[in-house]
Parts: structure tokens; sequence; C-alpha cells
């Protein structure tokens, strides 16, 4: 660097602002490459390109804060304002306005994991737009045909979920929709297999499931895409994700939710096994109770003498038999009559159609004259010279060219 040679007395050189700020640069990011500071976040504002720009304050200092999104897109919680947290990263000078800031490569938030923090923001968010609430969950139709089920193909879960309806409900129809359930576009990937189930006609329930796993393993299904897939999906969901302590907010957004994938096929199976259960003792009941009465009725009939309640009974048969006859001879005649009726009415209206028909007028020597569109010419200024025309006659039909056209013949 230049250093001018004007000087006042044994003063440092005199430098220009440029040359100044470039030292307080070179000192300053060299200095402090790799920082941690911890502030309350203000002013937080994430603008469409990504980046997240903020303060860190204290009671004492603020310090402007920028979070590019090459590292803001692996944060787990949104920037909120009054939020503690760590900041890691290093410091930057802007020479053209003369200030610092640090730019964050990392954030962790104070007292509360980064996890926990984002889970909570999603449950308090979706909890204001009424996407938690009781009144909005469905019920589980009671025997479903057909289930889908949205998990991994090559998971525990999905040889769990199928052990249970195989023993519970043989005859129940399952549909898979793959996906994967943690790692990298696994989100994306069960929000699409929530949807592509709903456009399947005739399932009446979807299962959401994954086997257990750690907060991190569990992730995807804390995210607002698939929380808003299962939301909006027009199919009952059942959410079993994770062991019975494990709470995500799929169970929460779910109709309703199971202590695992196990679990979730067990209720889905769980109004077949109990009709099943019902049917049987409702079968032995009736057997029992045909049996008692076979037994009751036996006894009477040897007890009593049959005659006279035969007798009765064929006075009554013989009264019934007439009674039926007088019915048919009736039903017989209205039929007549009835037949009679409707084809003179059809008669005449054949003959008054046939007399207002089409046909009718062109055997009075008529003729339907129509362009070569096939549409009917009424008028003489619809056509002109030279055209051809086509005549539709009683019997057959003519190619006539127009030879002279004029307005008016009478």
């Amino acid at each position: 660097m230049s250093v001018p040679q004007a000087q006042f007395g044994q003063l440092n050189p005199v430098l220009s602002v440029s040359e100044f700020t470039a030292l307080i640069k070179d000192v300053l990011e060299e200095t402090f490459d790799a920082v941690a500071i911890v502030g309350e976040i203000s002013n937080a504002k994430l603008y469409p390109s990504g980046h997240w720009y903020f303060s860190l304050k204290d009671k004492d200092a603020t310090i402007s804060c920028v979070c590019f999104r090459n590292a803001a897109q692996y944060l787990k919680f949104e920037l909120e304002d009054g939020l503690q947290v760590v900041a890691k990263g290093k410091i930057s000078v802007y020479p053209p306005r003369g200030n610092y800031q640090i730019v964050v490569t990392g954030l962790e938030p104070v007292g509360i994991g980064q996890w926990q923090l984002a889970f909570e923001q999603l449950r308090e968010k979706l909890d204001k737009e009424g996407l938690l609430d009781s009144e909005r969950k469905r019920p589980i139709p009671a025997t479903p045909r057909c289930v889908g089920v949205v998990t991994s193909i090559a998971g525990a879960a999905l040889r769990d979920i199928l052990s249970v309806f195989k023993r519970r409900n043989p005859g129940l129809r399952v549909i898979i929709s793959p996906s994967k359930v943690q790692g990298e576009g696994s989100a994306e990937e069960i929000a699409q297999a929530i949807e592509s189930l709903n456009e399947v006609p005739g399932v009446d329930a979807i299962i959401v499931a994954r086997g257990g796993g750690s907060i991190e393993d569990l992730w995807s299904f804390n995210t607002e895409i698939v929380a808003r897939a299962v939301a909006a999906s027009g199919v009952p969901t059942i959410s079993g994700v994770g062991h019975e302590t494990d709470i995500t907010i799929c169970d929460l957004v779910a109709d309703l939710r199971a202590p695992t994938p196990t679990a979730a096929a067990e209720l889905v199976s769980r109004g077949h096994m109990e009709m099943a259960s019902a049917w049987t003792n409702l079968h032995r009941r009736l057997i029992d109770r045909i049996t008692e009465k076979l037994a009751t009725a036996r006894y009477r009939f040897e007890k009593a003498d049959p005659w006279p309640e035969l007798l009765r009974y064929a006075d009554r048969l013989q009264h019934l038999h007439l009674k039926l006859q007088n019915l048919r001879h009736k039903l017989l005649n209205t039929s007549e009559t009835l037949l009679a009726e409707n084809k003179h009415r059809w008669t005449m209206a054949y003959e008054k159609l046939m007399v207002l028909g089409p046909l009718n007028v062109l055997q009075r020597g008529f003729a339907v004259l129509r362009n070569q569109d096939g549409e009917i010419i009424t008028k003489a200024h619809k056509v002109k010279e030279g055209d051809t025309v086509e005549a539709l006659l009683a019997k057959g039909k003519l190619k006539l060219k127009v030879i002279e056209c004029e307005s008016d013949w009478y």
C-alpha cells in the first residue's frame, strides 16, 4: 500500500479513506474469522433470495448479521424477534459504507434445541390456523374396504402393517404409495404420496407410517409440507409414526394418531374384527334360540290333537284362495283396459305426428333445400348464382345449380 508523503510533524502517515478501511478490514477479518456470539434477535427479515438479515443485541450493544441462503437452508427453525441464540460465523467489513456485520454460518437457540424450537414454532402456526382443532378431525370408517399406506417399502413398518392386515382383515385391499421416510427430499415424497392416494378412487383411509428413531430421523413428519398434505387430504388419515412416546406434527394434524405403525393397522382392522365377533355371537345366539323354539314346538305338537287346528287352517286357506282368484281376475281386467286405452292414445298420437311431420309435407310436392354445408335454405339471399344446392324430395334428392336468385316470388 502506498503511503502519502505529506505528514504533520511526527504523526503517522496520512491515509485515504479506502486505505484506512482496507487496513481495518484486514485486521478485523483475520482476527475474528471464527466467532460465537450470544444475543437477542431483532429486526429479523427473510428476503426472497433466501437470505436472513437481522441484528443481535444485548442491553448495551447491537451488531448487524446476515445468514446467507446456503447456510439458512439448514436452519430447522424460523428466526423471530426476541429469540435468544448463539450465532457462529465470522466478521465481514463492507468498505463502501464503512460498516461491519457478522456473516452467520450457524445458529443455536439458547435453552432449547433447534429441533424442539422448530417443532414448537410449526405447532403454534398450525394451531392458529385451526389445523389442530379436534372439531376438524374426521372419523375413520369402521369397516374400510381399501386402505392406502404411505411409508418406505424397505422399512419394518410396512411389514408390520401387512402382517396385521393378513391376520386381522385378509379381505382388505391395500394400496402402497411408497416414499422415503427420512433424509433429503423425503418430506416432499411423503406429501406427494398422500396426494397420489387421494386421486385413487375407493380409498377409504390413509395410514402414514414410519418406525421409531431419533428426532432427526423422524423430522420429515415434523415439516410443514407434510402437515399441510395431511390436513388437505380428502381421505381420513391415520398417523402411525415412531414409538408411543414420539409425538410429531403429523400426529397432531392427522384425523387419528396411532402409537405405532402396528397399532395403526390394528385400529383400521378393529371394526372388521368387532363385526366378525358380533356376527359370531349373533349366529350362536340365533342357533340356540331356534333350537329352543323347535324343542318347545315339538313338545306342544306331541301333546296336542292336531286335527282341529288343521281343519281351521284348511278353511282359512280356502277363503284366502278365493280372495286371490278374485284379485287375479280384477288385475287381468284392469290390465286389458289400460292396454287398450294406451294403444288407442298411441295410435292417435302417431296419426297426428304423421300429419304434422315433414314427410307428409314433402308428399304434397314440397322440397327441402340445403346448401353444401347441410344448412337448410329458407331465404333466397342466402345463396348466389352458381351455387350448388341439394333438394330433398319425398323420395330421393336432387343436386341443383342456382341459375338466378330473386328476393320475392309473390
